[in-house]
């Protein structure tokens, strides 16, 4: 063949190449399509089991970002807890298939598994697919012990001071089953605004009571307790407490007032009283007795900005009168001071 044939069939086959089943795209590179293994796979356990979470991978193997990622497929190893070896293979014995379509990069997904059993070692680990057989390396491993959960802790109570609350309960001595729980029991604190979803506070408590302070006075906090003990290297939280609520406030009353007028007037008994040099004072109350009384009666109340009151309904016959003043502060409910003295109005 001459050489313009050979450039023909050349060009031919160039053509072929290029043309065949059509268009053709430079072939991509296997590292630019596997996602990099997850790093951050992590447990909680609770009463119920475990709770595994990680971070759906922002980037592939070549540094490229992906967000193609279809499915994770989590791996479950289960072992008695005496036949388990630290420094064997694990042989997973369920793959757990999670679609991550309607996932986003960078995400966190979560799973709960609660087949777990006591007296058993649990190890995961979790890998992530971005389509047919393109799969990413092993993420790292989590392992734990899993034993039977504590109970709640009950008697729960809370104690009320200035801008914050003493929580206390009583102590978790058995589990479930009626056995007695032979490691030291631990308690973890959890509070939250309004009900619902609930955070730690505090490490775990060895006593039984806990303070919670710089609360804000007056307003409303809910709390609950979970008994902790440690079997292994694992920690496992019992169930939670009922829940329980209280608000912090301000127990320190005002003094009362000291220095007294009173007078007979047309209107009935007019009470006046010097101003007291303490701040947060919000008001007054005025409390009345007759002679032969024991307790002292409300008659009436003011703000703070005044320093008289005038008792209008009063009682009938001619007994002496004994009256005396509280001051009260802005506390939800007020801190009331003493009585003040007695001062006498003879009819």
């Amino acid at each position: 063949m001459s050489r313009f044939g050979y450039a023909i069939a050349f060009c031919c086959i160039l053509l072929l190449f290029f043309a065949g089943c059509g268009r053709k795209t430079l072939p991509i590179p296997p590292q630019a399509a596997i996602p990099v293994p997850i790093a951050d796979l992590s447990h909680t356990l609770d009463d119920q089991g475990v709770t595994l979470s990680w971070t759906y991978p922002s980037r592939a193997e070549s540094g490229e970002k992906i967000d193609n990622i279809r499915s994770f497929k989590l791996y479950k190893s289960e072992a008695a807890a005496e036949d388990f070896c630290p420094d064997c293979p694990v042989q997973y014995d369920l793959a757990i298939t999670l679609s991550a379509t309607e996932v986003q990069p960078g995400s966190k997904l979560t799973y709960t598994d609660t087949a777990l059993k006591k007296h058993y070692r649990y190890t995961y680990k979790v890998v992530s697919g971005s389509g047919w057989n393109i799969v990413s390396g092993d993420s790292n491993k989590v392992s734990f012990r899993w034993e039977s959960p504590l109970p709640p802790p009950i008697g729960l109570t809370l104690q009320v001071a200035d801008q914050r609350l003493i929580l206390a309960w009583q102590p978790v001595t058995t589990l479930y089953d009626g056995s007695t729980v032979t490691e030291p029991v631990r308690y973890q604190v959890y509070r939250s605004s309004k009900g619902r979803e609930f955070a730690r506070i505090g490490e775990l408590v060895d006593g039984l009571s806990s303070v919670d302070d710089g609360l804000t006075n007056g307003r409303k906090y809910f709390y609950r307790v979970r008994a902790v003990r440690t079997v292994d290297d694992t920690e496992f939280f019992g169930e939670a407490s009922e829940v329980i609520a209280g608000m912090a406030r301000d127990m320190i009353p005002p003094v009362p007032p000291e220095k007294f007028t009173i007078v007979a007037t047309a209107e009935g008994v007019k009470i006046l009283w010097e101003n007291i040099a303490q701040q947060g004072v919000a008001g007054f109350r005025i409390y009345r007795r007759q002679a032969g009384d024991k307790e002292m009666v409300l008659v009436g109340e003011t703000g703070r900005a005044s320093f008289s009151f005038t008792d209008q309904d009063l009682p009938a016959g001619n007994e002496t009168l004994y009256y005396a003043v509280t001051a009260i502060d802005a506390a939800v409910p007020p801190n009331e001071s003493v009585f003040s003295r007695e001062v006498e109005l003879p009819r």
